[in-house]
C-alpha cells in the first residue's frame, strides 16, 4: 500500500497520493439522521453557486436531451412513459461530471469548463461501463414488462395523435385506471430498486475505485441501514426532476445539478471516510492508460 502523506491529524485523499489503494479499506455505512436529506439539499445548492456557470451550462445539455426525448414521443404517446422512466434511471449516470466537481469543491479546488465531466468518466471507465450495462439491463426489461401489461390490457384502447390528447383519453376512461395503477406500481418497484443501487454508487466508484458489484451491493447497505432519509431523499428527487419536467424540461438545467451536486455529500455522509479531501489545482493524474488529466 503506498504511504499516506500527513498533516497533523489530516490524511491525504487520493486527489494527491493518488498511488493510495482504497480497495484495502472495508466500506463502513454510517447510520444519519432523518433530516440529513435536506442537509443534502442544502449542500449541493451551495455547490452550484461556487461554479453556477458550469454546473448549470452542464444541467442545459441534457434540458436538450429532455427536450429532444419529448419531441420523439410527442407523436408516439405510448413511448412517454418508458421515456421518462429511462430519464429517471440514468440519472446516476447522467450526473457523474457533478460529483466530480462537489468532489473538487470539496478539496478546496473551484472546479474549471476544461474537461471537467471527462475527467470524471475516464477515472473509472470499467466501472461506470459496468454500471450502464446493468442499468440498460434493468431498463429493457422494464419496457418489455411496460409493454406486455400494455398489450394485454389496452387492445380497445385508441392512442392519441399527441401526447396530451393520450393523456386526456386515459384520464377519462376510468376502466383503464386498475391498469394504469399497476404500470405505476411496477415501475415504482422498478424506480425503488434501481434507486438502491444507485443512490451512491457512481461517487463510490469516483472517489474509491471499486468494481460496479461492490459498489451497488454497498448503495443497496447504505439504504438499508438508512430507510428514511434515503427514501426521503427519493421524494426529493422524484420532486425536483418533477418540477423540470412540468416546465418542459427547461427546469431540468437548475434541478438536476442541485440533485448531482448534493448526490456527492449523501455518499460523503454515508460512507465512514476519515480522510480529508486535499486536491493541487494544478495536479495531473494518470486516470487512463492514454489520456492525462486532472483529478
Amino acid at each position: 500500500m503506498a504511504s499516506v502523506q500527513q498533516n497533523g491529524d489530516k490524511k491525504s485523499d487520493i486527489n494527491y497520493d493518488y498511488n493510495y489503494d482504497y480497495s484495502k479499506e472495508p466500506i463502513e455505512i454510517r447510520q444519519v439522521d432523518a433530516m440529513a436529506a435536506f442537509r443534502w439539499l442544502r449542500k449541493g445548492i451551495r455547490d452550484i453557486t461556487v461554479s453556477p456557470t458550469l454546473s448549470i451550462g452542464y444541467g442545459v445539455v441534457y434540458t436538450v436531451v429532455g427536450l429532444v426525448l419529448i419531441a420523439l414521443s410527442w407523436n408516439h404517446p405510448i413511448y412517454a412513459v418508458g421515456m421518462v422512466t429511462i430519464f429517471y434511471i440514468l440519472g446516476p449516470l447522467i450526473a457523474v461530471g457533478l460529483y466530480c466537481m462537489s468532489r473538487h469543491i470539496e478539496a478546496g479546488v473551484k472546479p474549471s469548463w476544461d474537461s471537467e465531466g471527462c475527467r470524471a468518466l475516464c477515472y473509472n471507465p470499467e466501472g461506470y461501463i459496468g454500471f450502464a450495462i446493468i442499468i440498460g439491463m434493468l431498463v429493457v426489461f422494464w419496457t418489455i414488462v411496460a409493454a406486455v401489461i400494455i398489450a394485454l390490457n389496452f387492445q380497445s384502447f385508441t392512442v392519441g395523435d399527441t401526447l396530451p390528447e393520450t393523456l386526456s383519453l386515459l384520464i377519462s376512461n376510468k376502466n383503464l385506471y386498475p391498469v394504469i395503477g399497476l404500470l405505476f406500481l411496477v415501475g415504482l418497484a422498478f424506480a425503488v430498486l434501481a434507486f438502491m443501487i444507485s443512490v451512491i454508487s457512481i461517487p463510490l466508484m469516483t472517489h474509491r475505485k471499486v468494481d460496479v458489484v461492490t459498489a451497488m451491493i454497498a448503495s443497496a447497505r447504505s439504504v438499508l441501514t438508512n430507510p428514511v432519509p434515503m427514501f426521503l431523499w427519493a421524494g426529493i428527487i422524484v420532486l425536483m426532476i418533477g418540477l423540470g419536467f412540468l416546465f418542459a424540461f427547461v427546469g431540468i438545467a437548475i434541478t438536476l445539478p442541485i440533485i448531482g451536486h448534493a448526490s456527492w455529500h449523501v455518499y460523503r455522509d454515508v460512507i465512514v471516510d476519515n480522510r480529508i479531501l486535499t486536491a493541487k489545482p494544478d495536479c495531473d493524474v494518470p486516470v487512463f492508460p492514454f489520456l492525462r488529466g486532472k483529478i
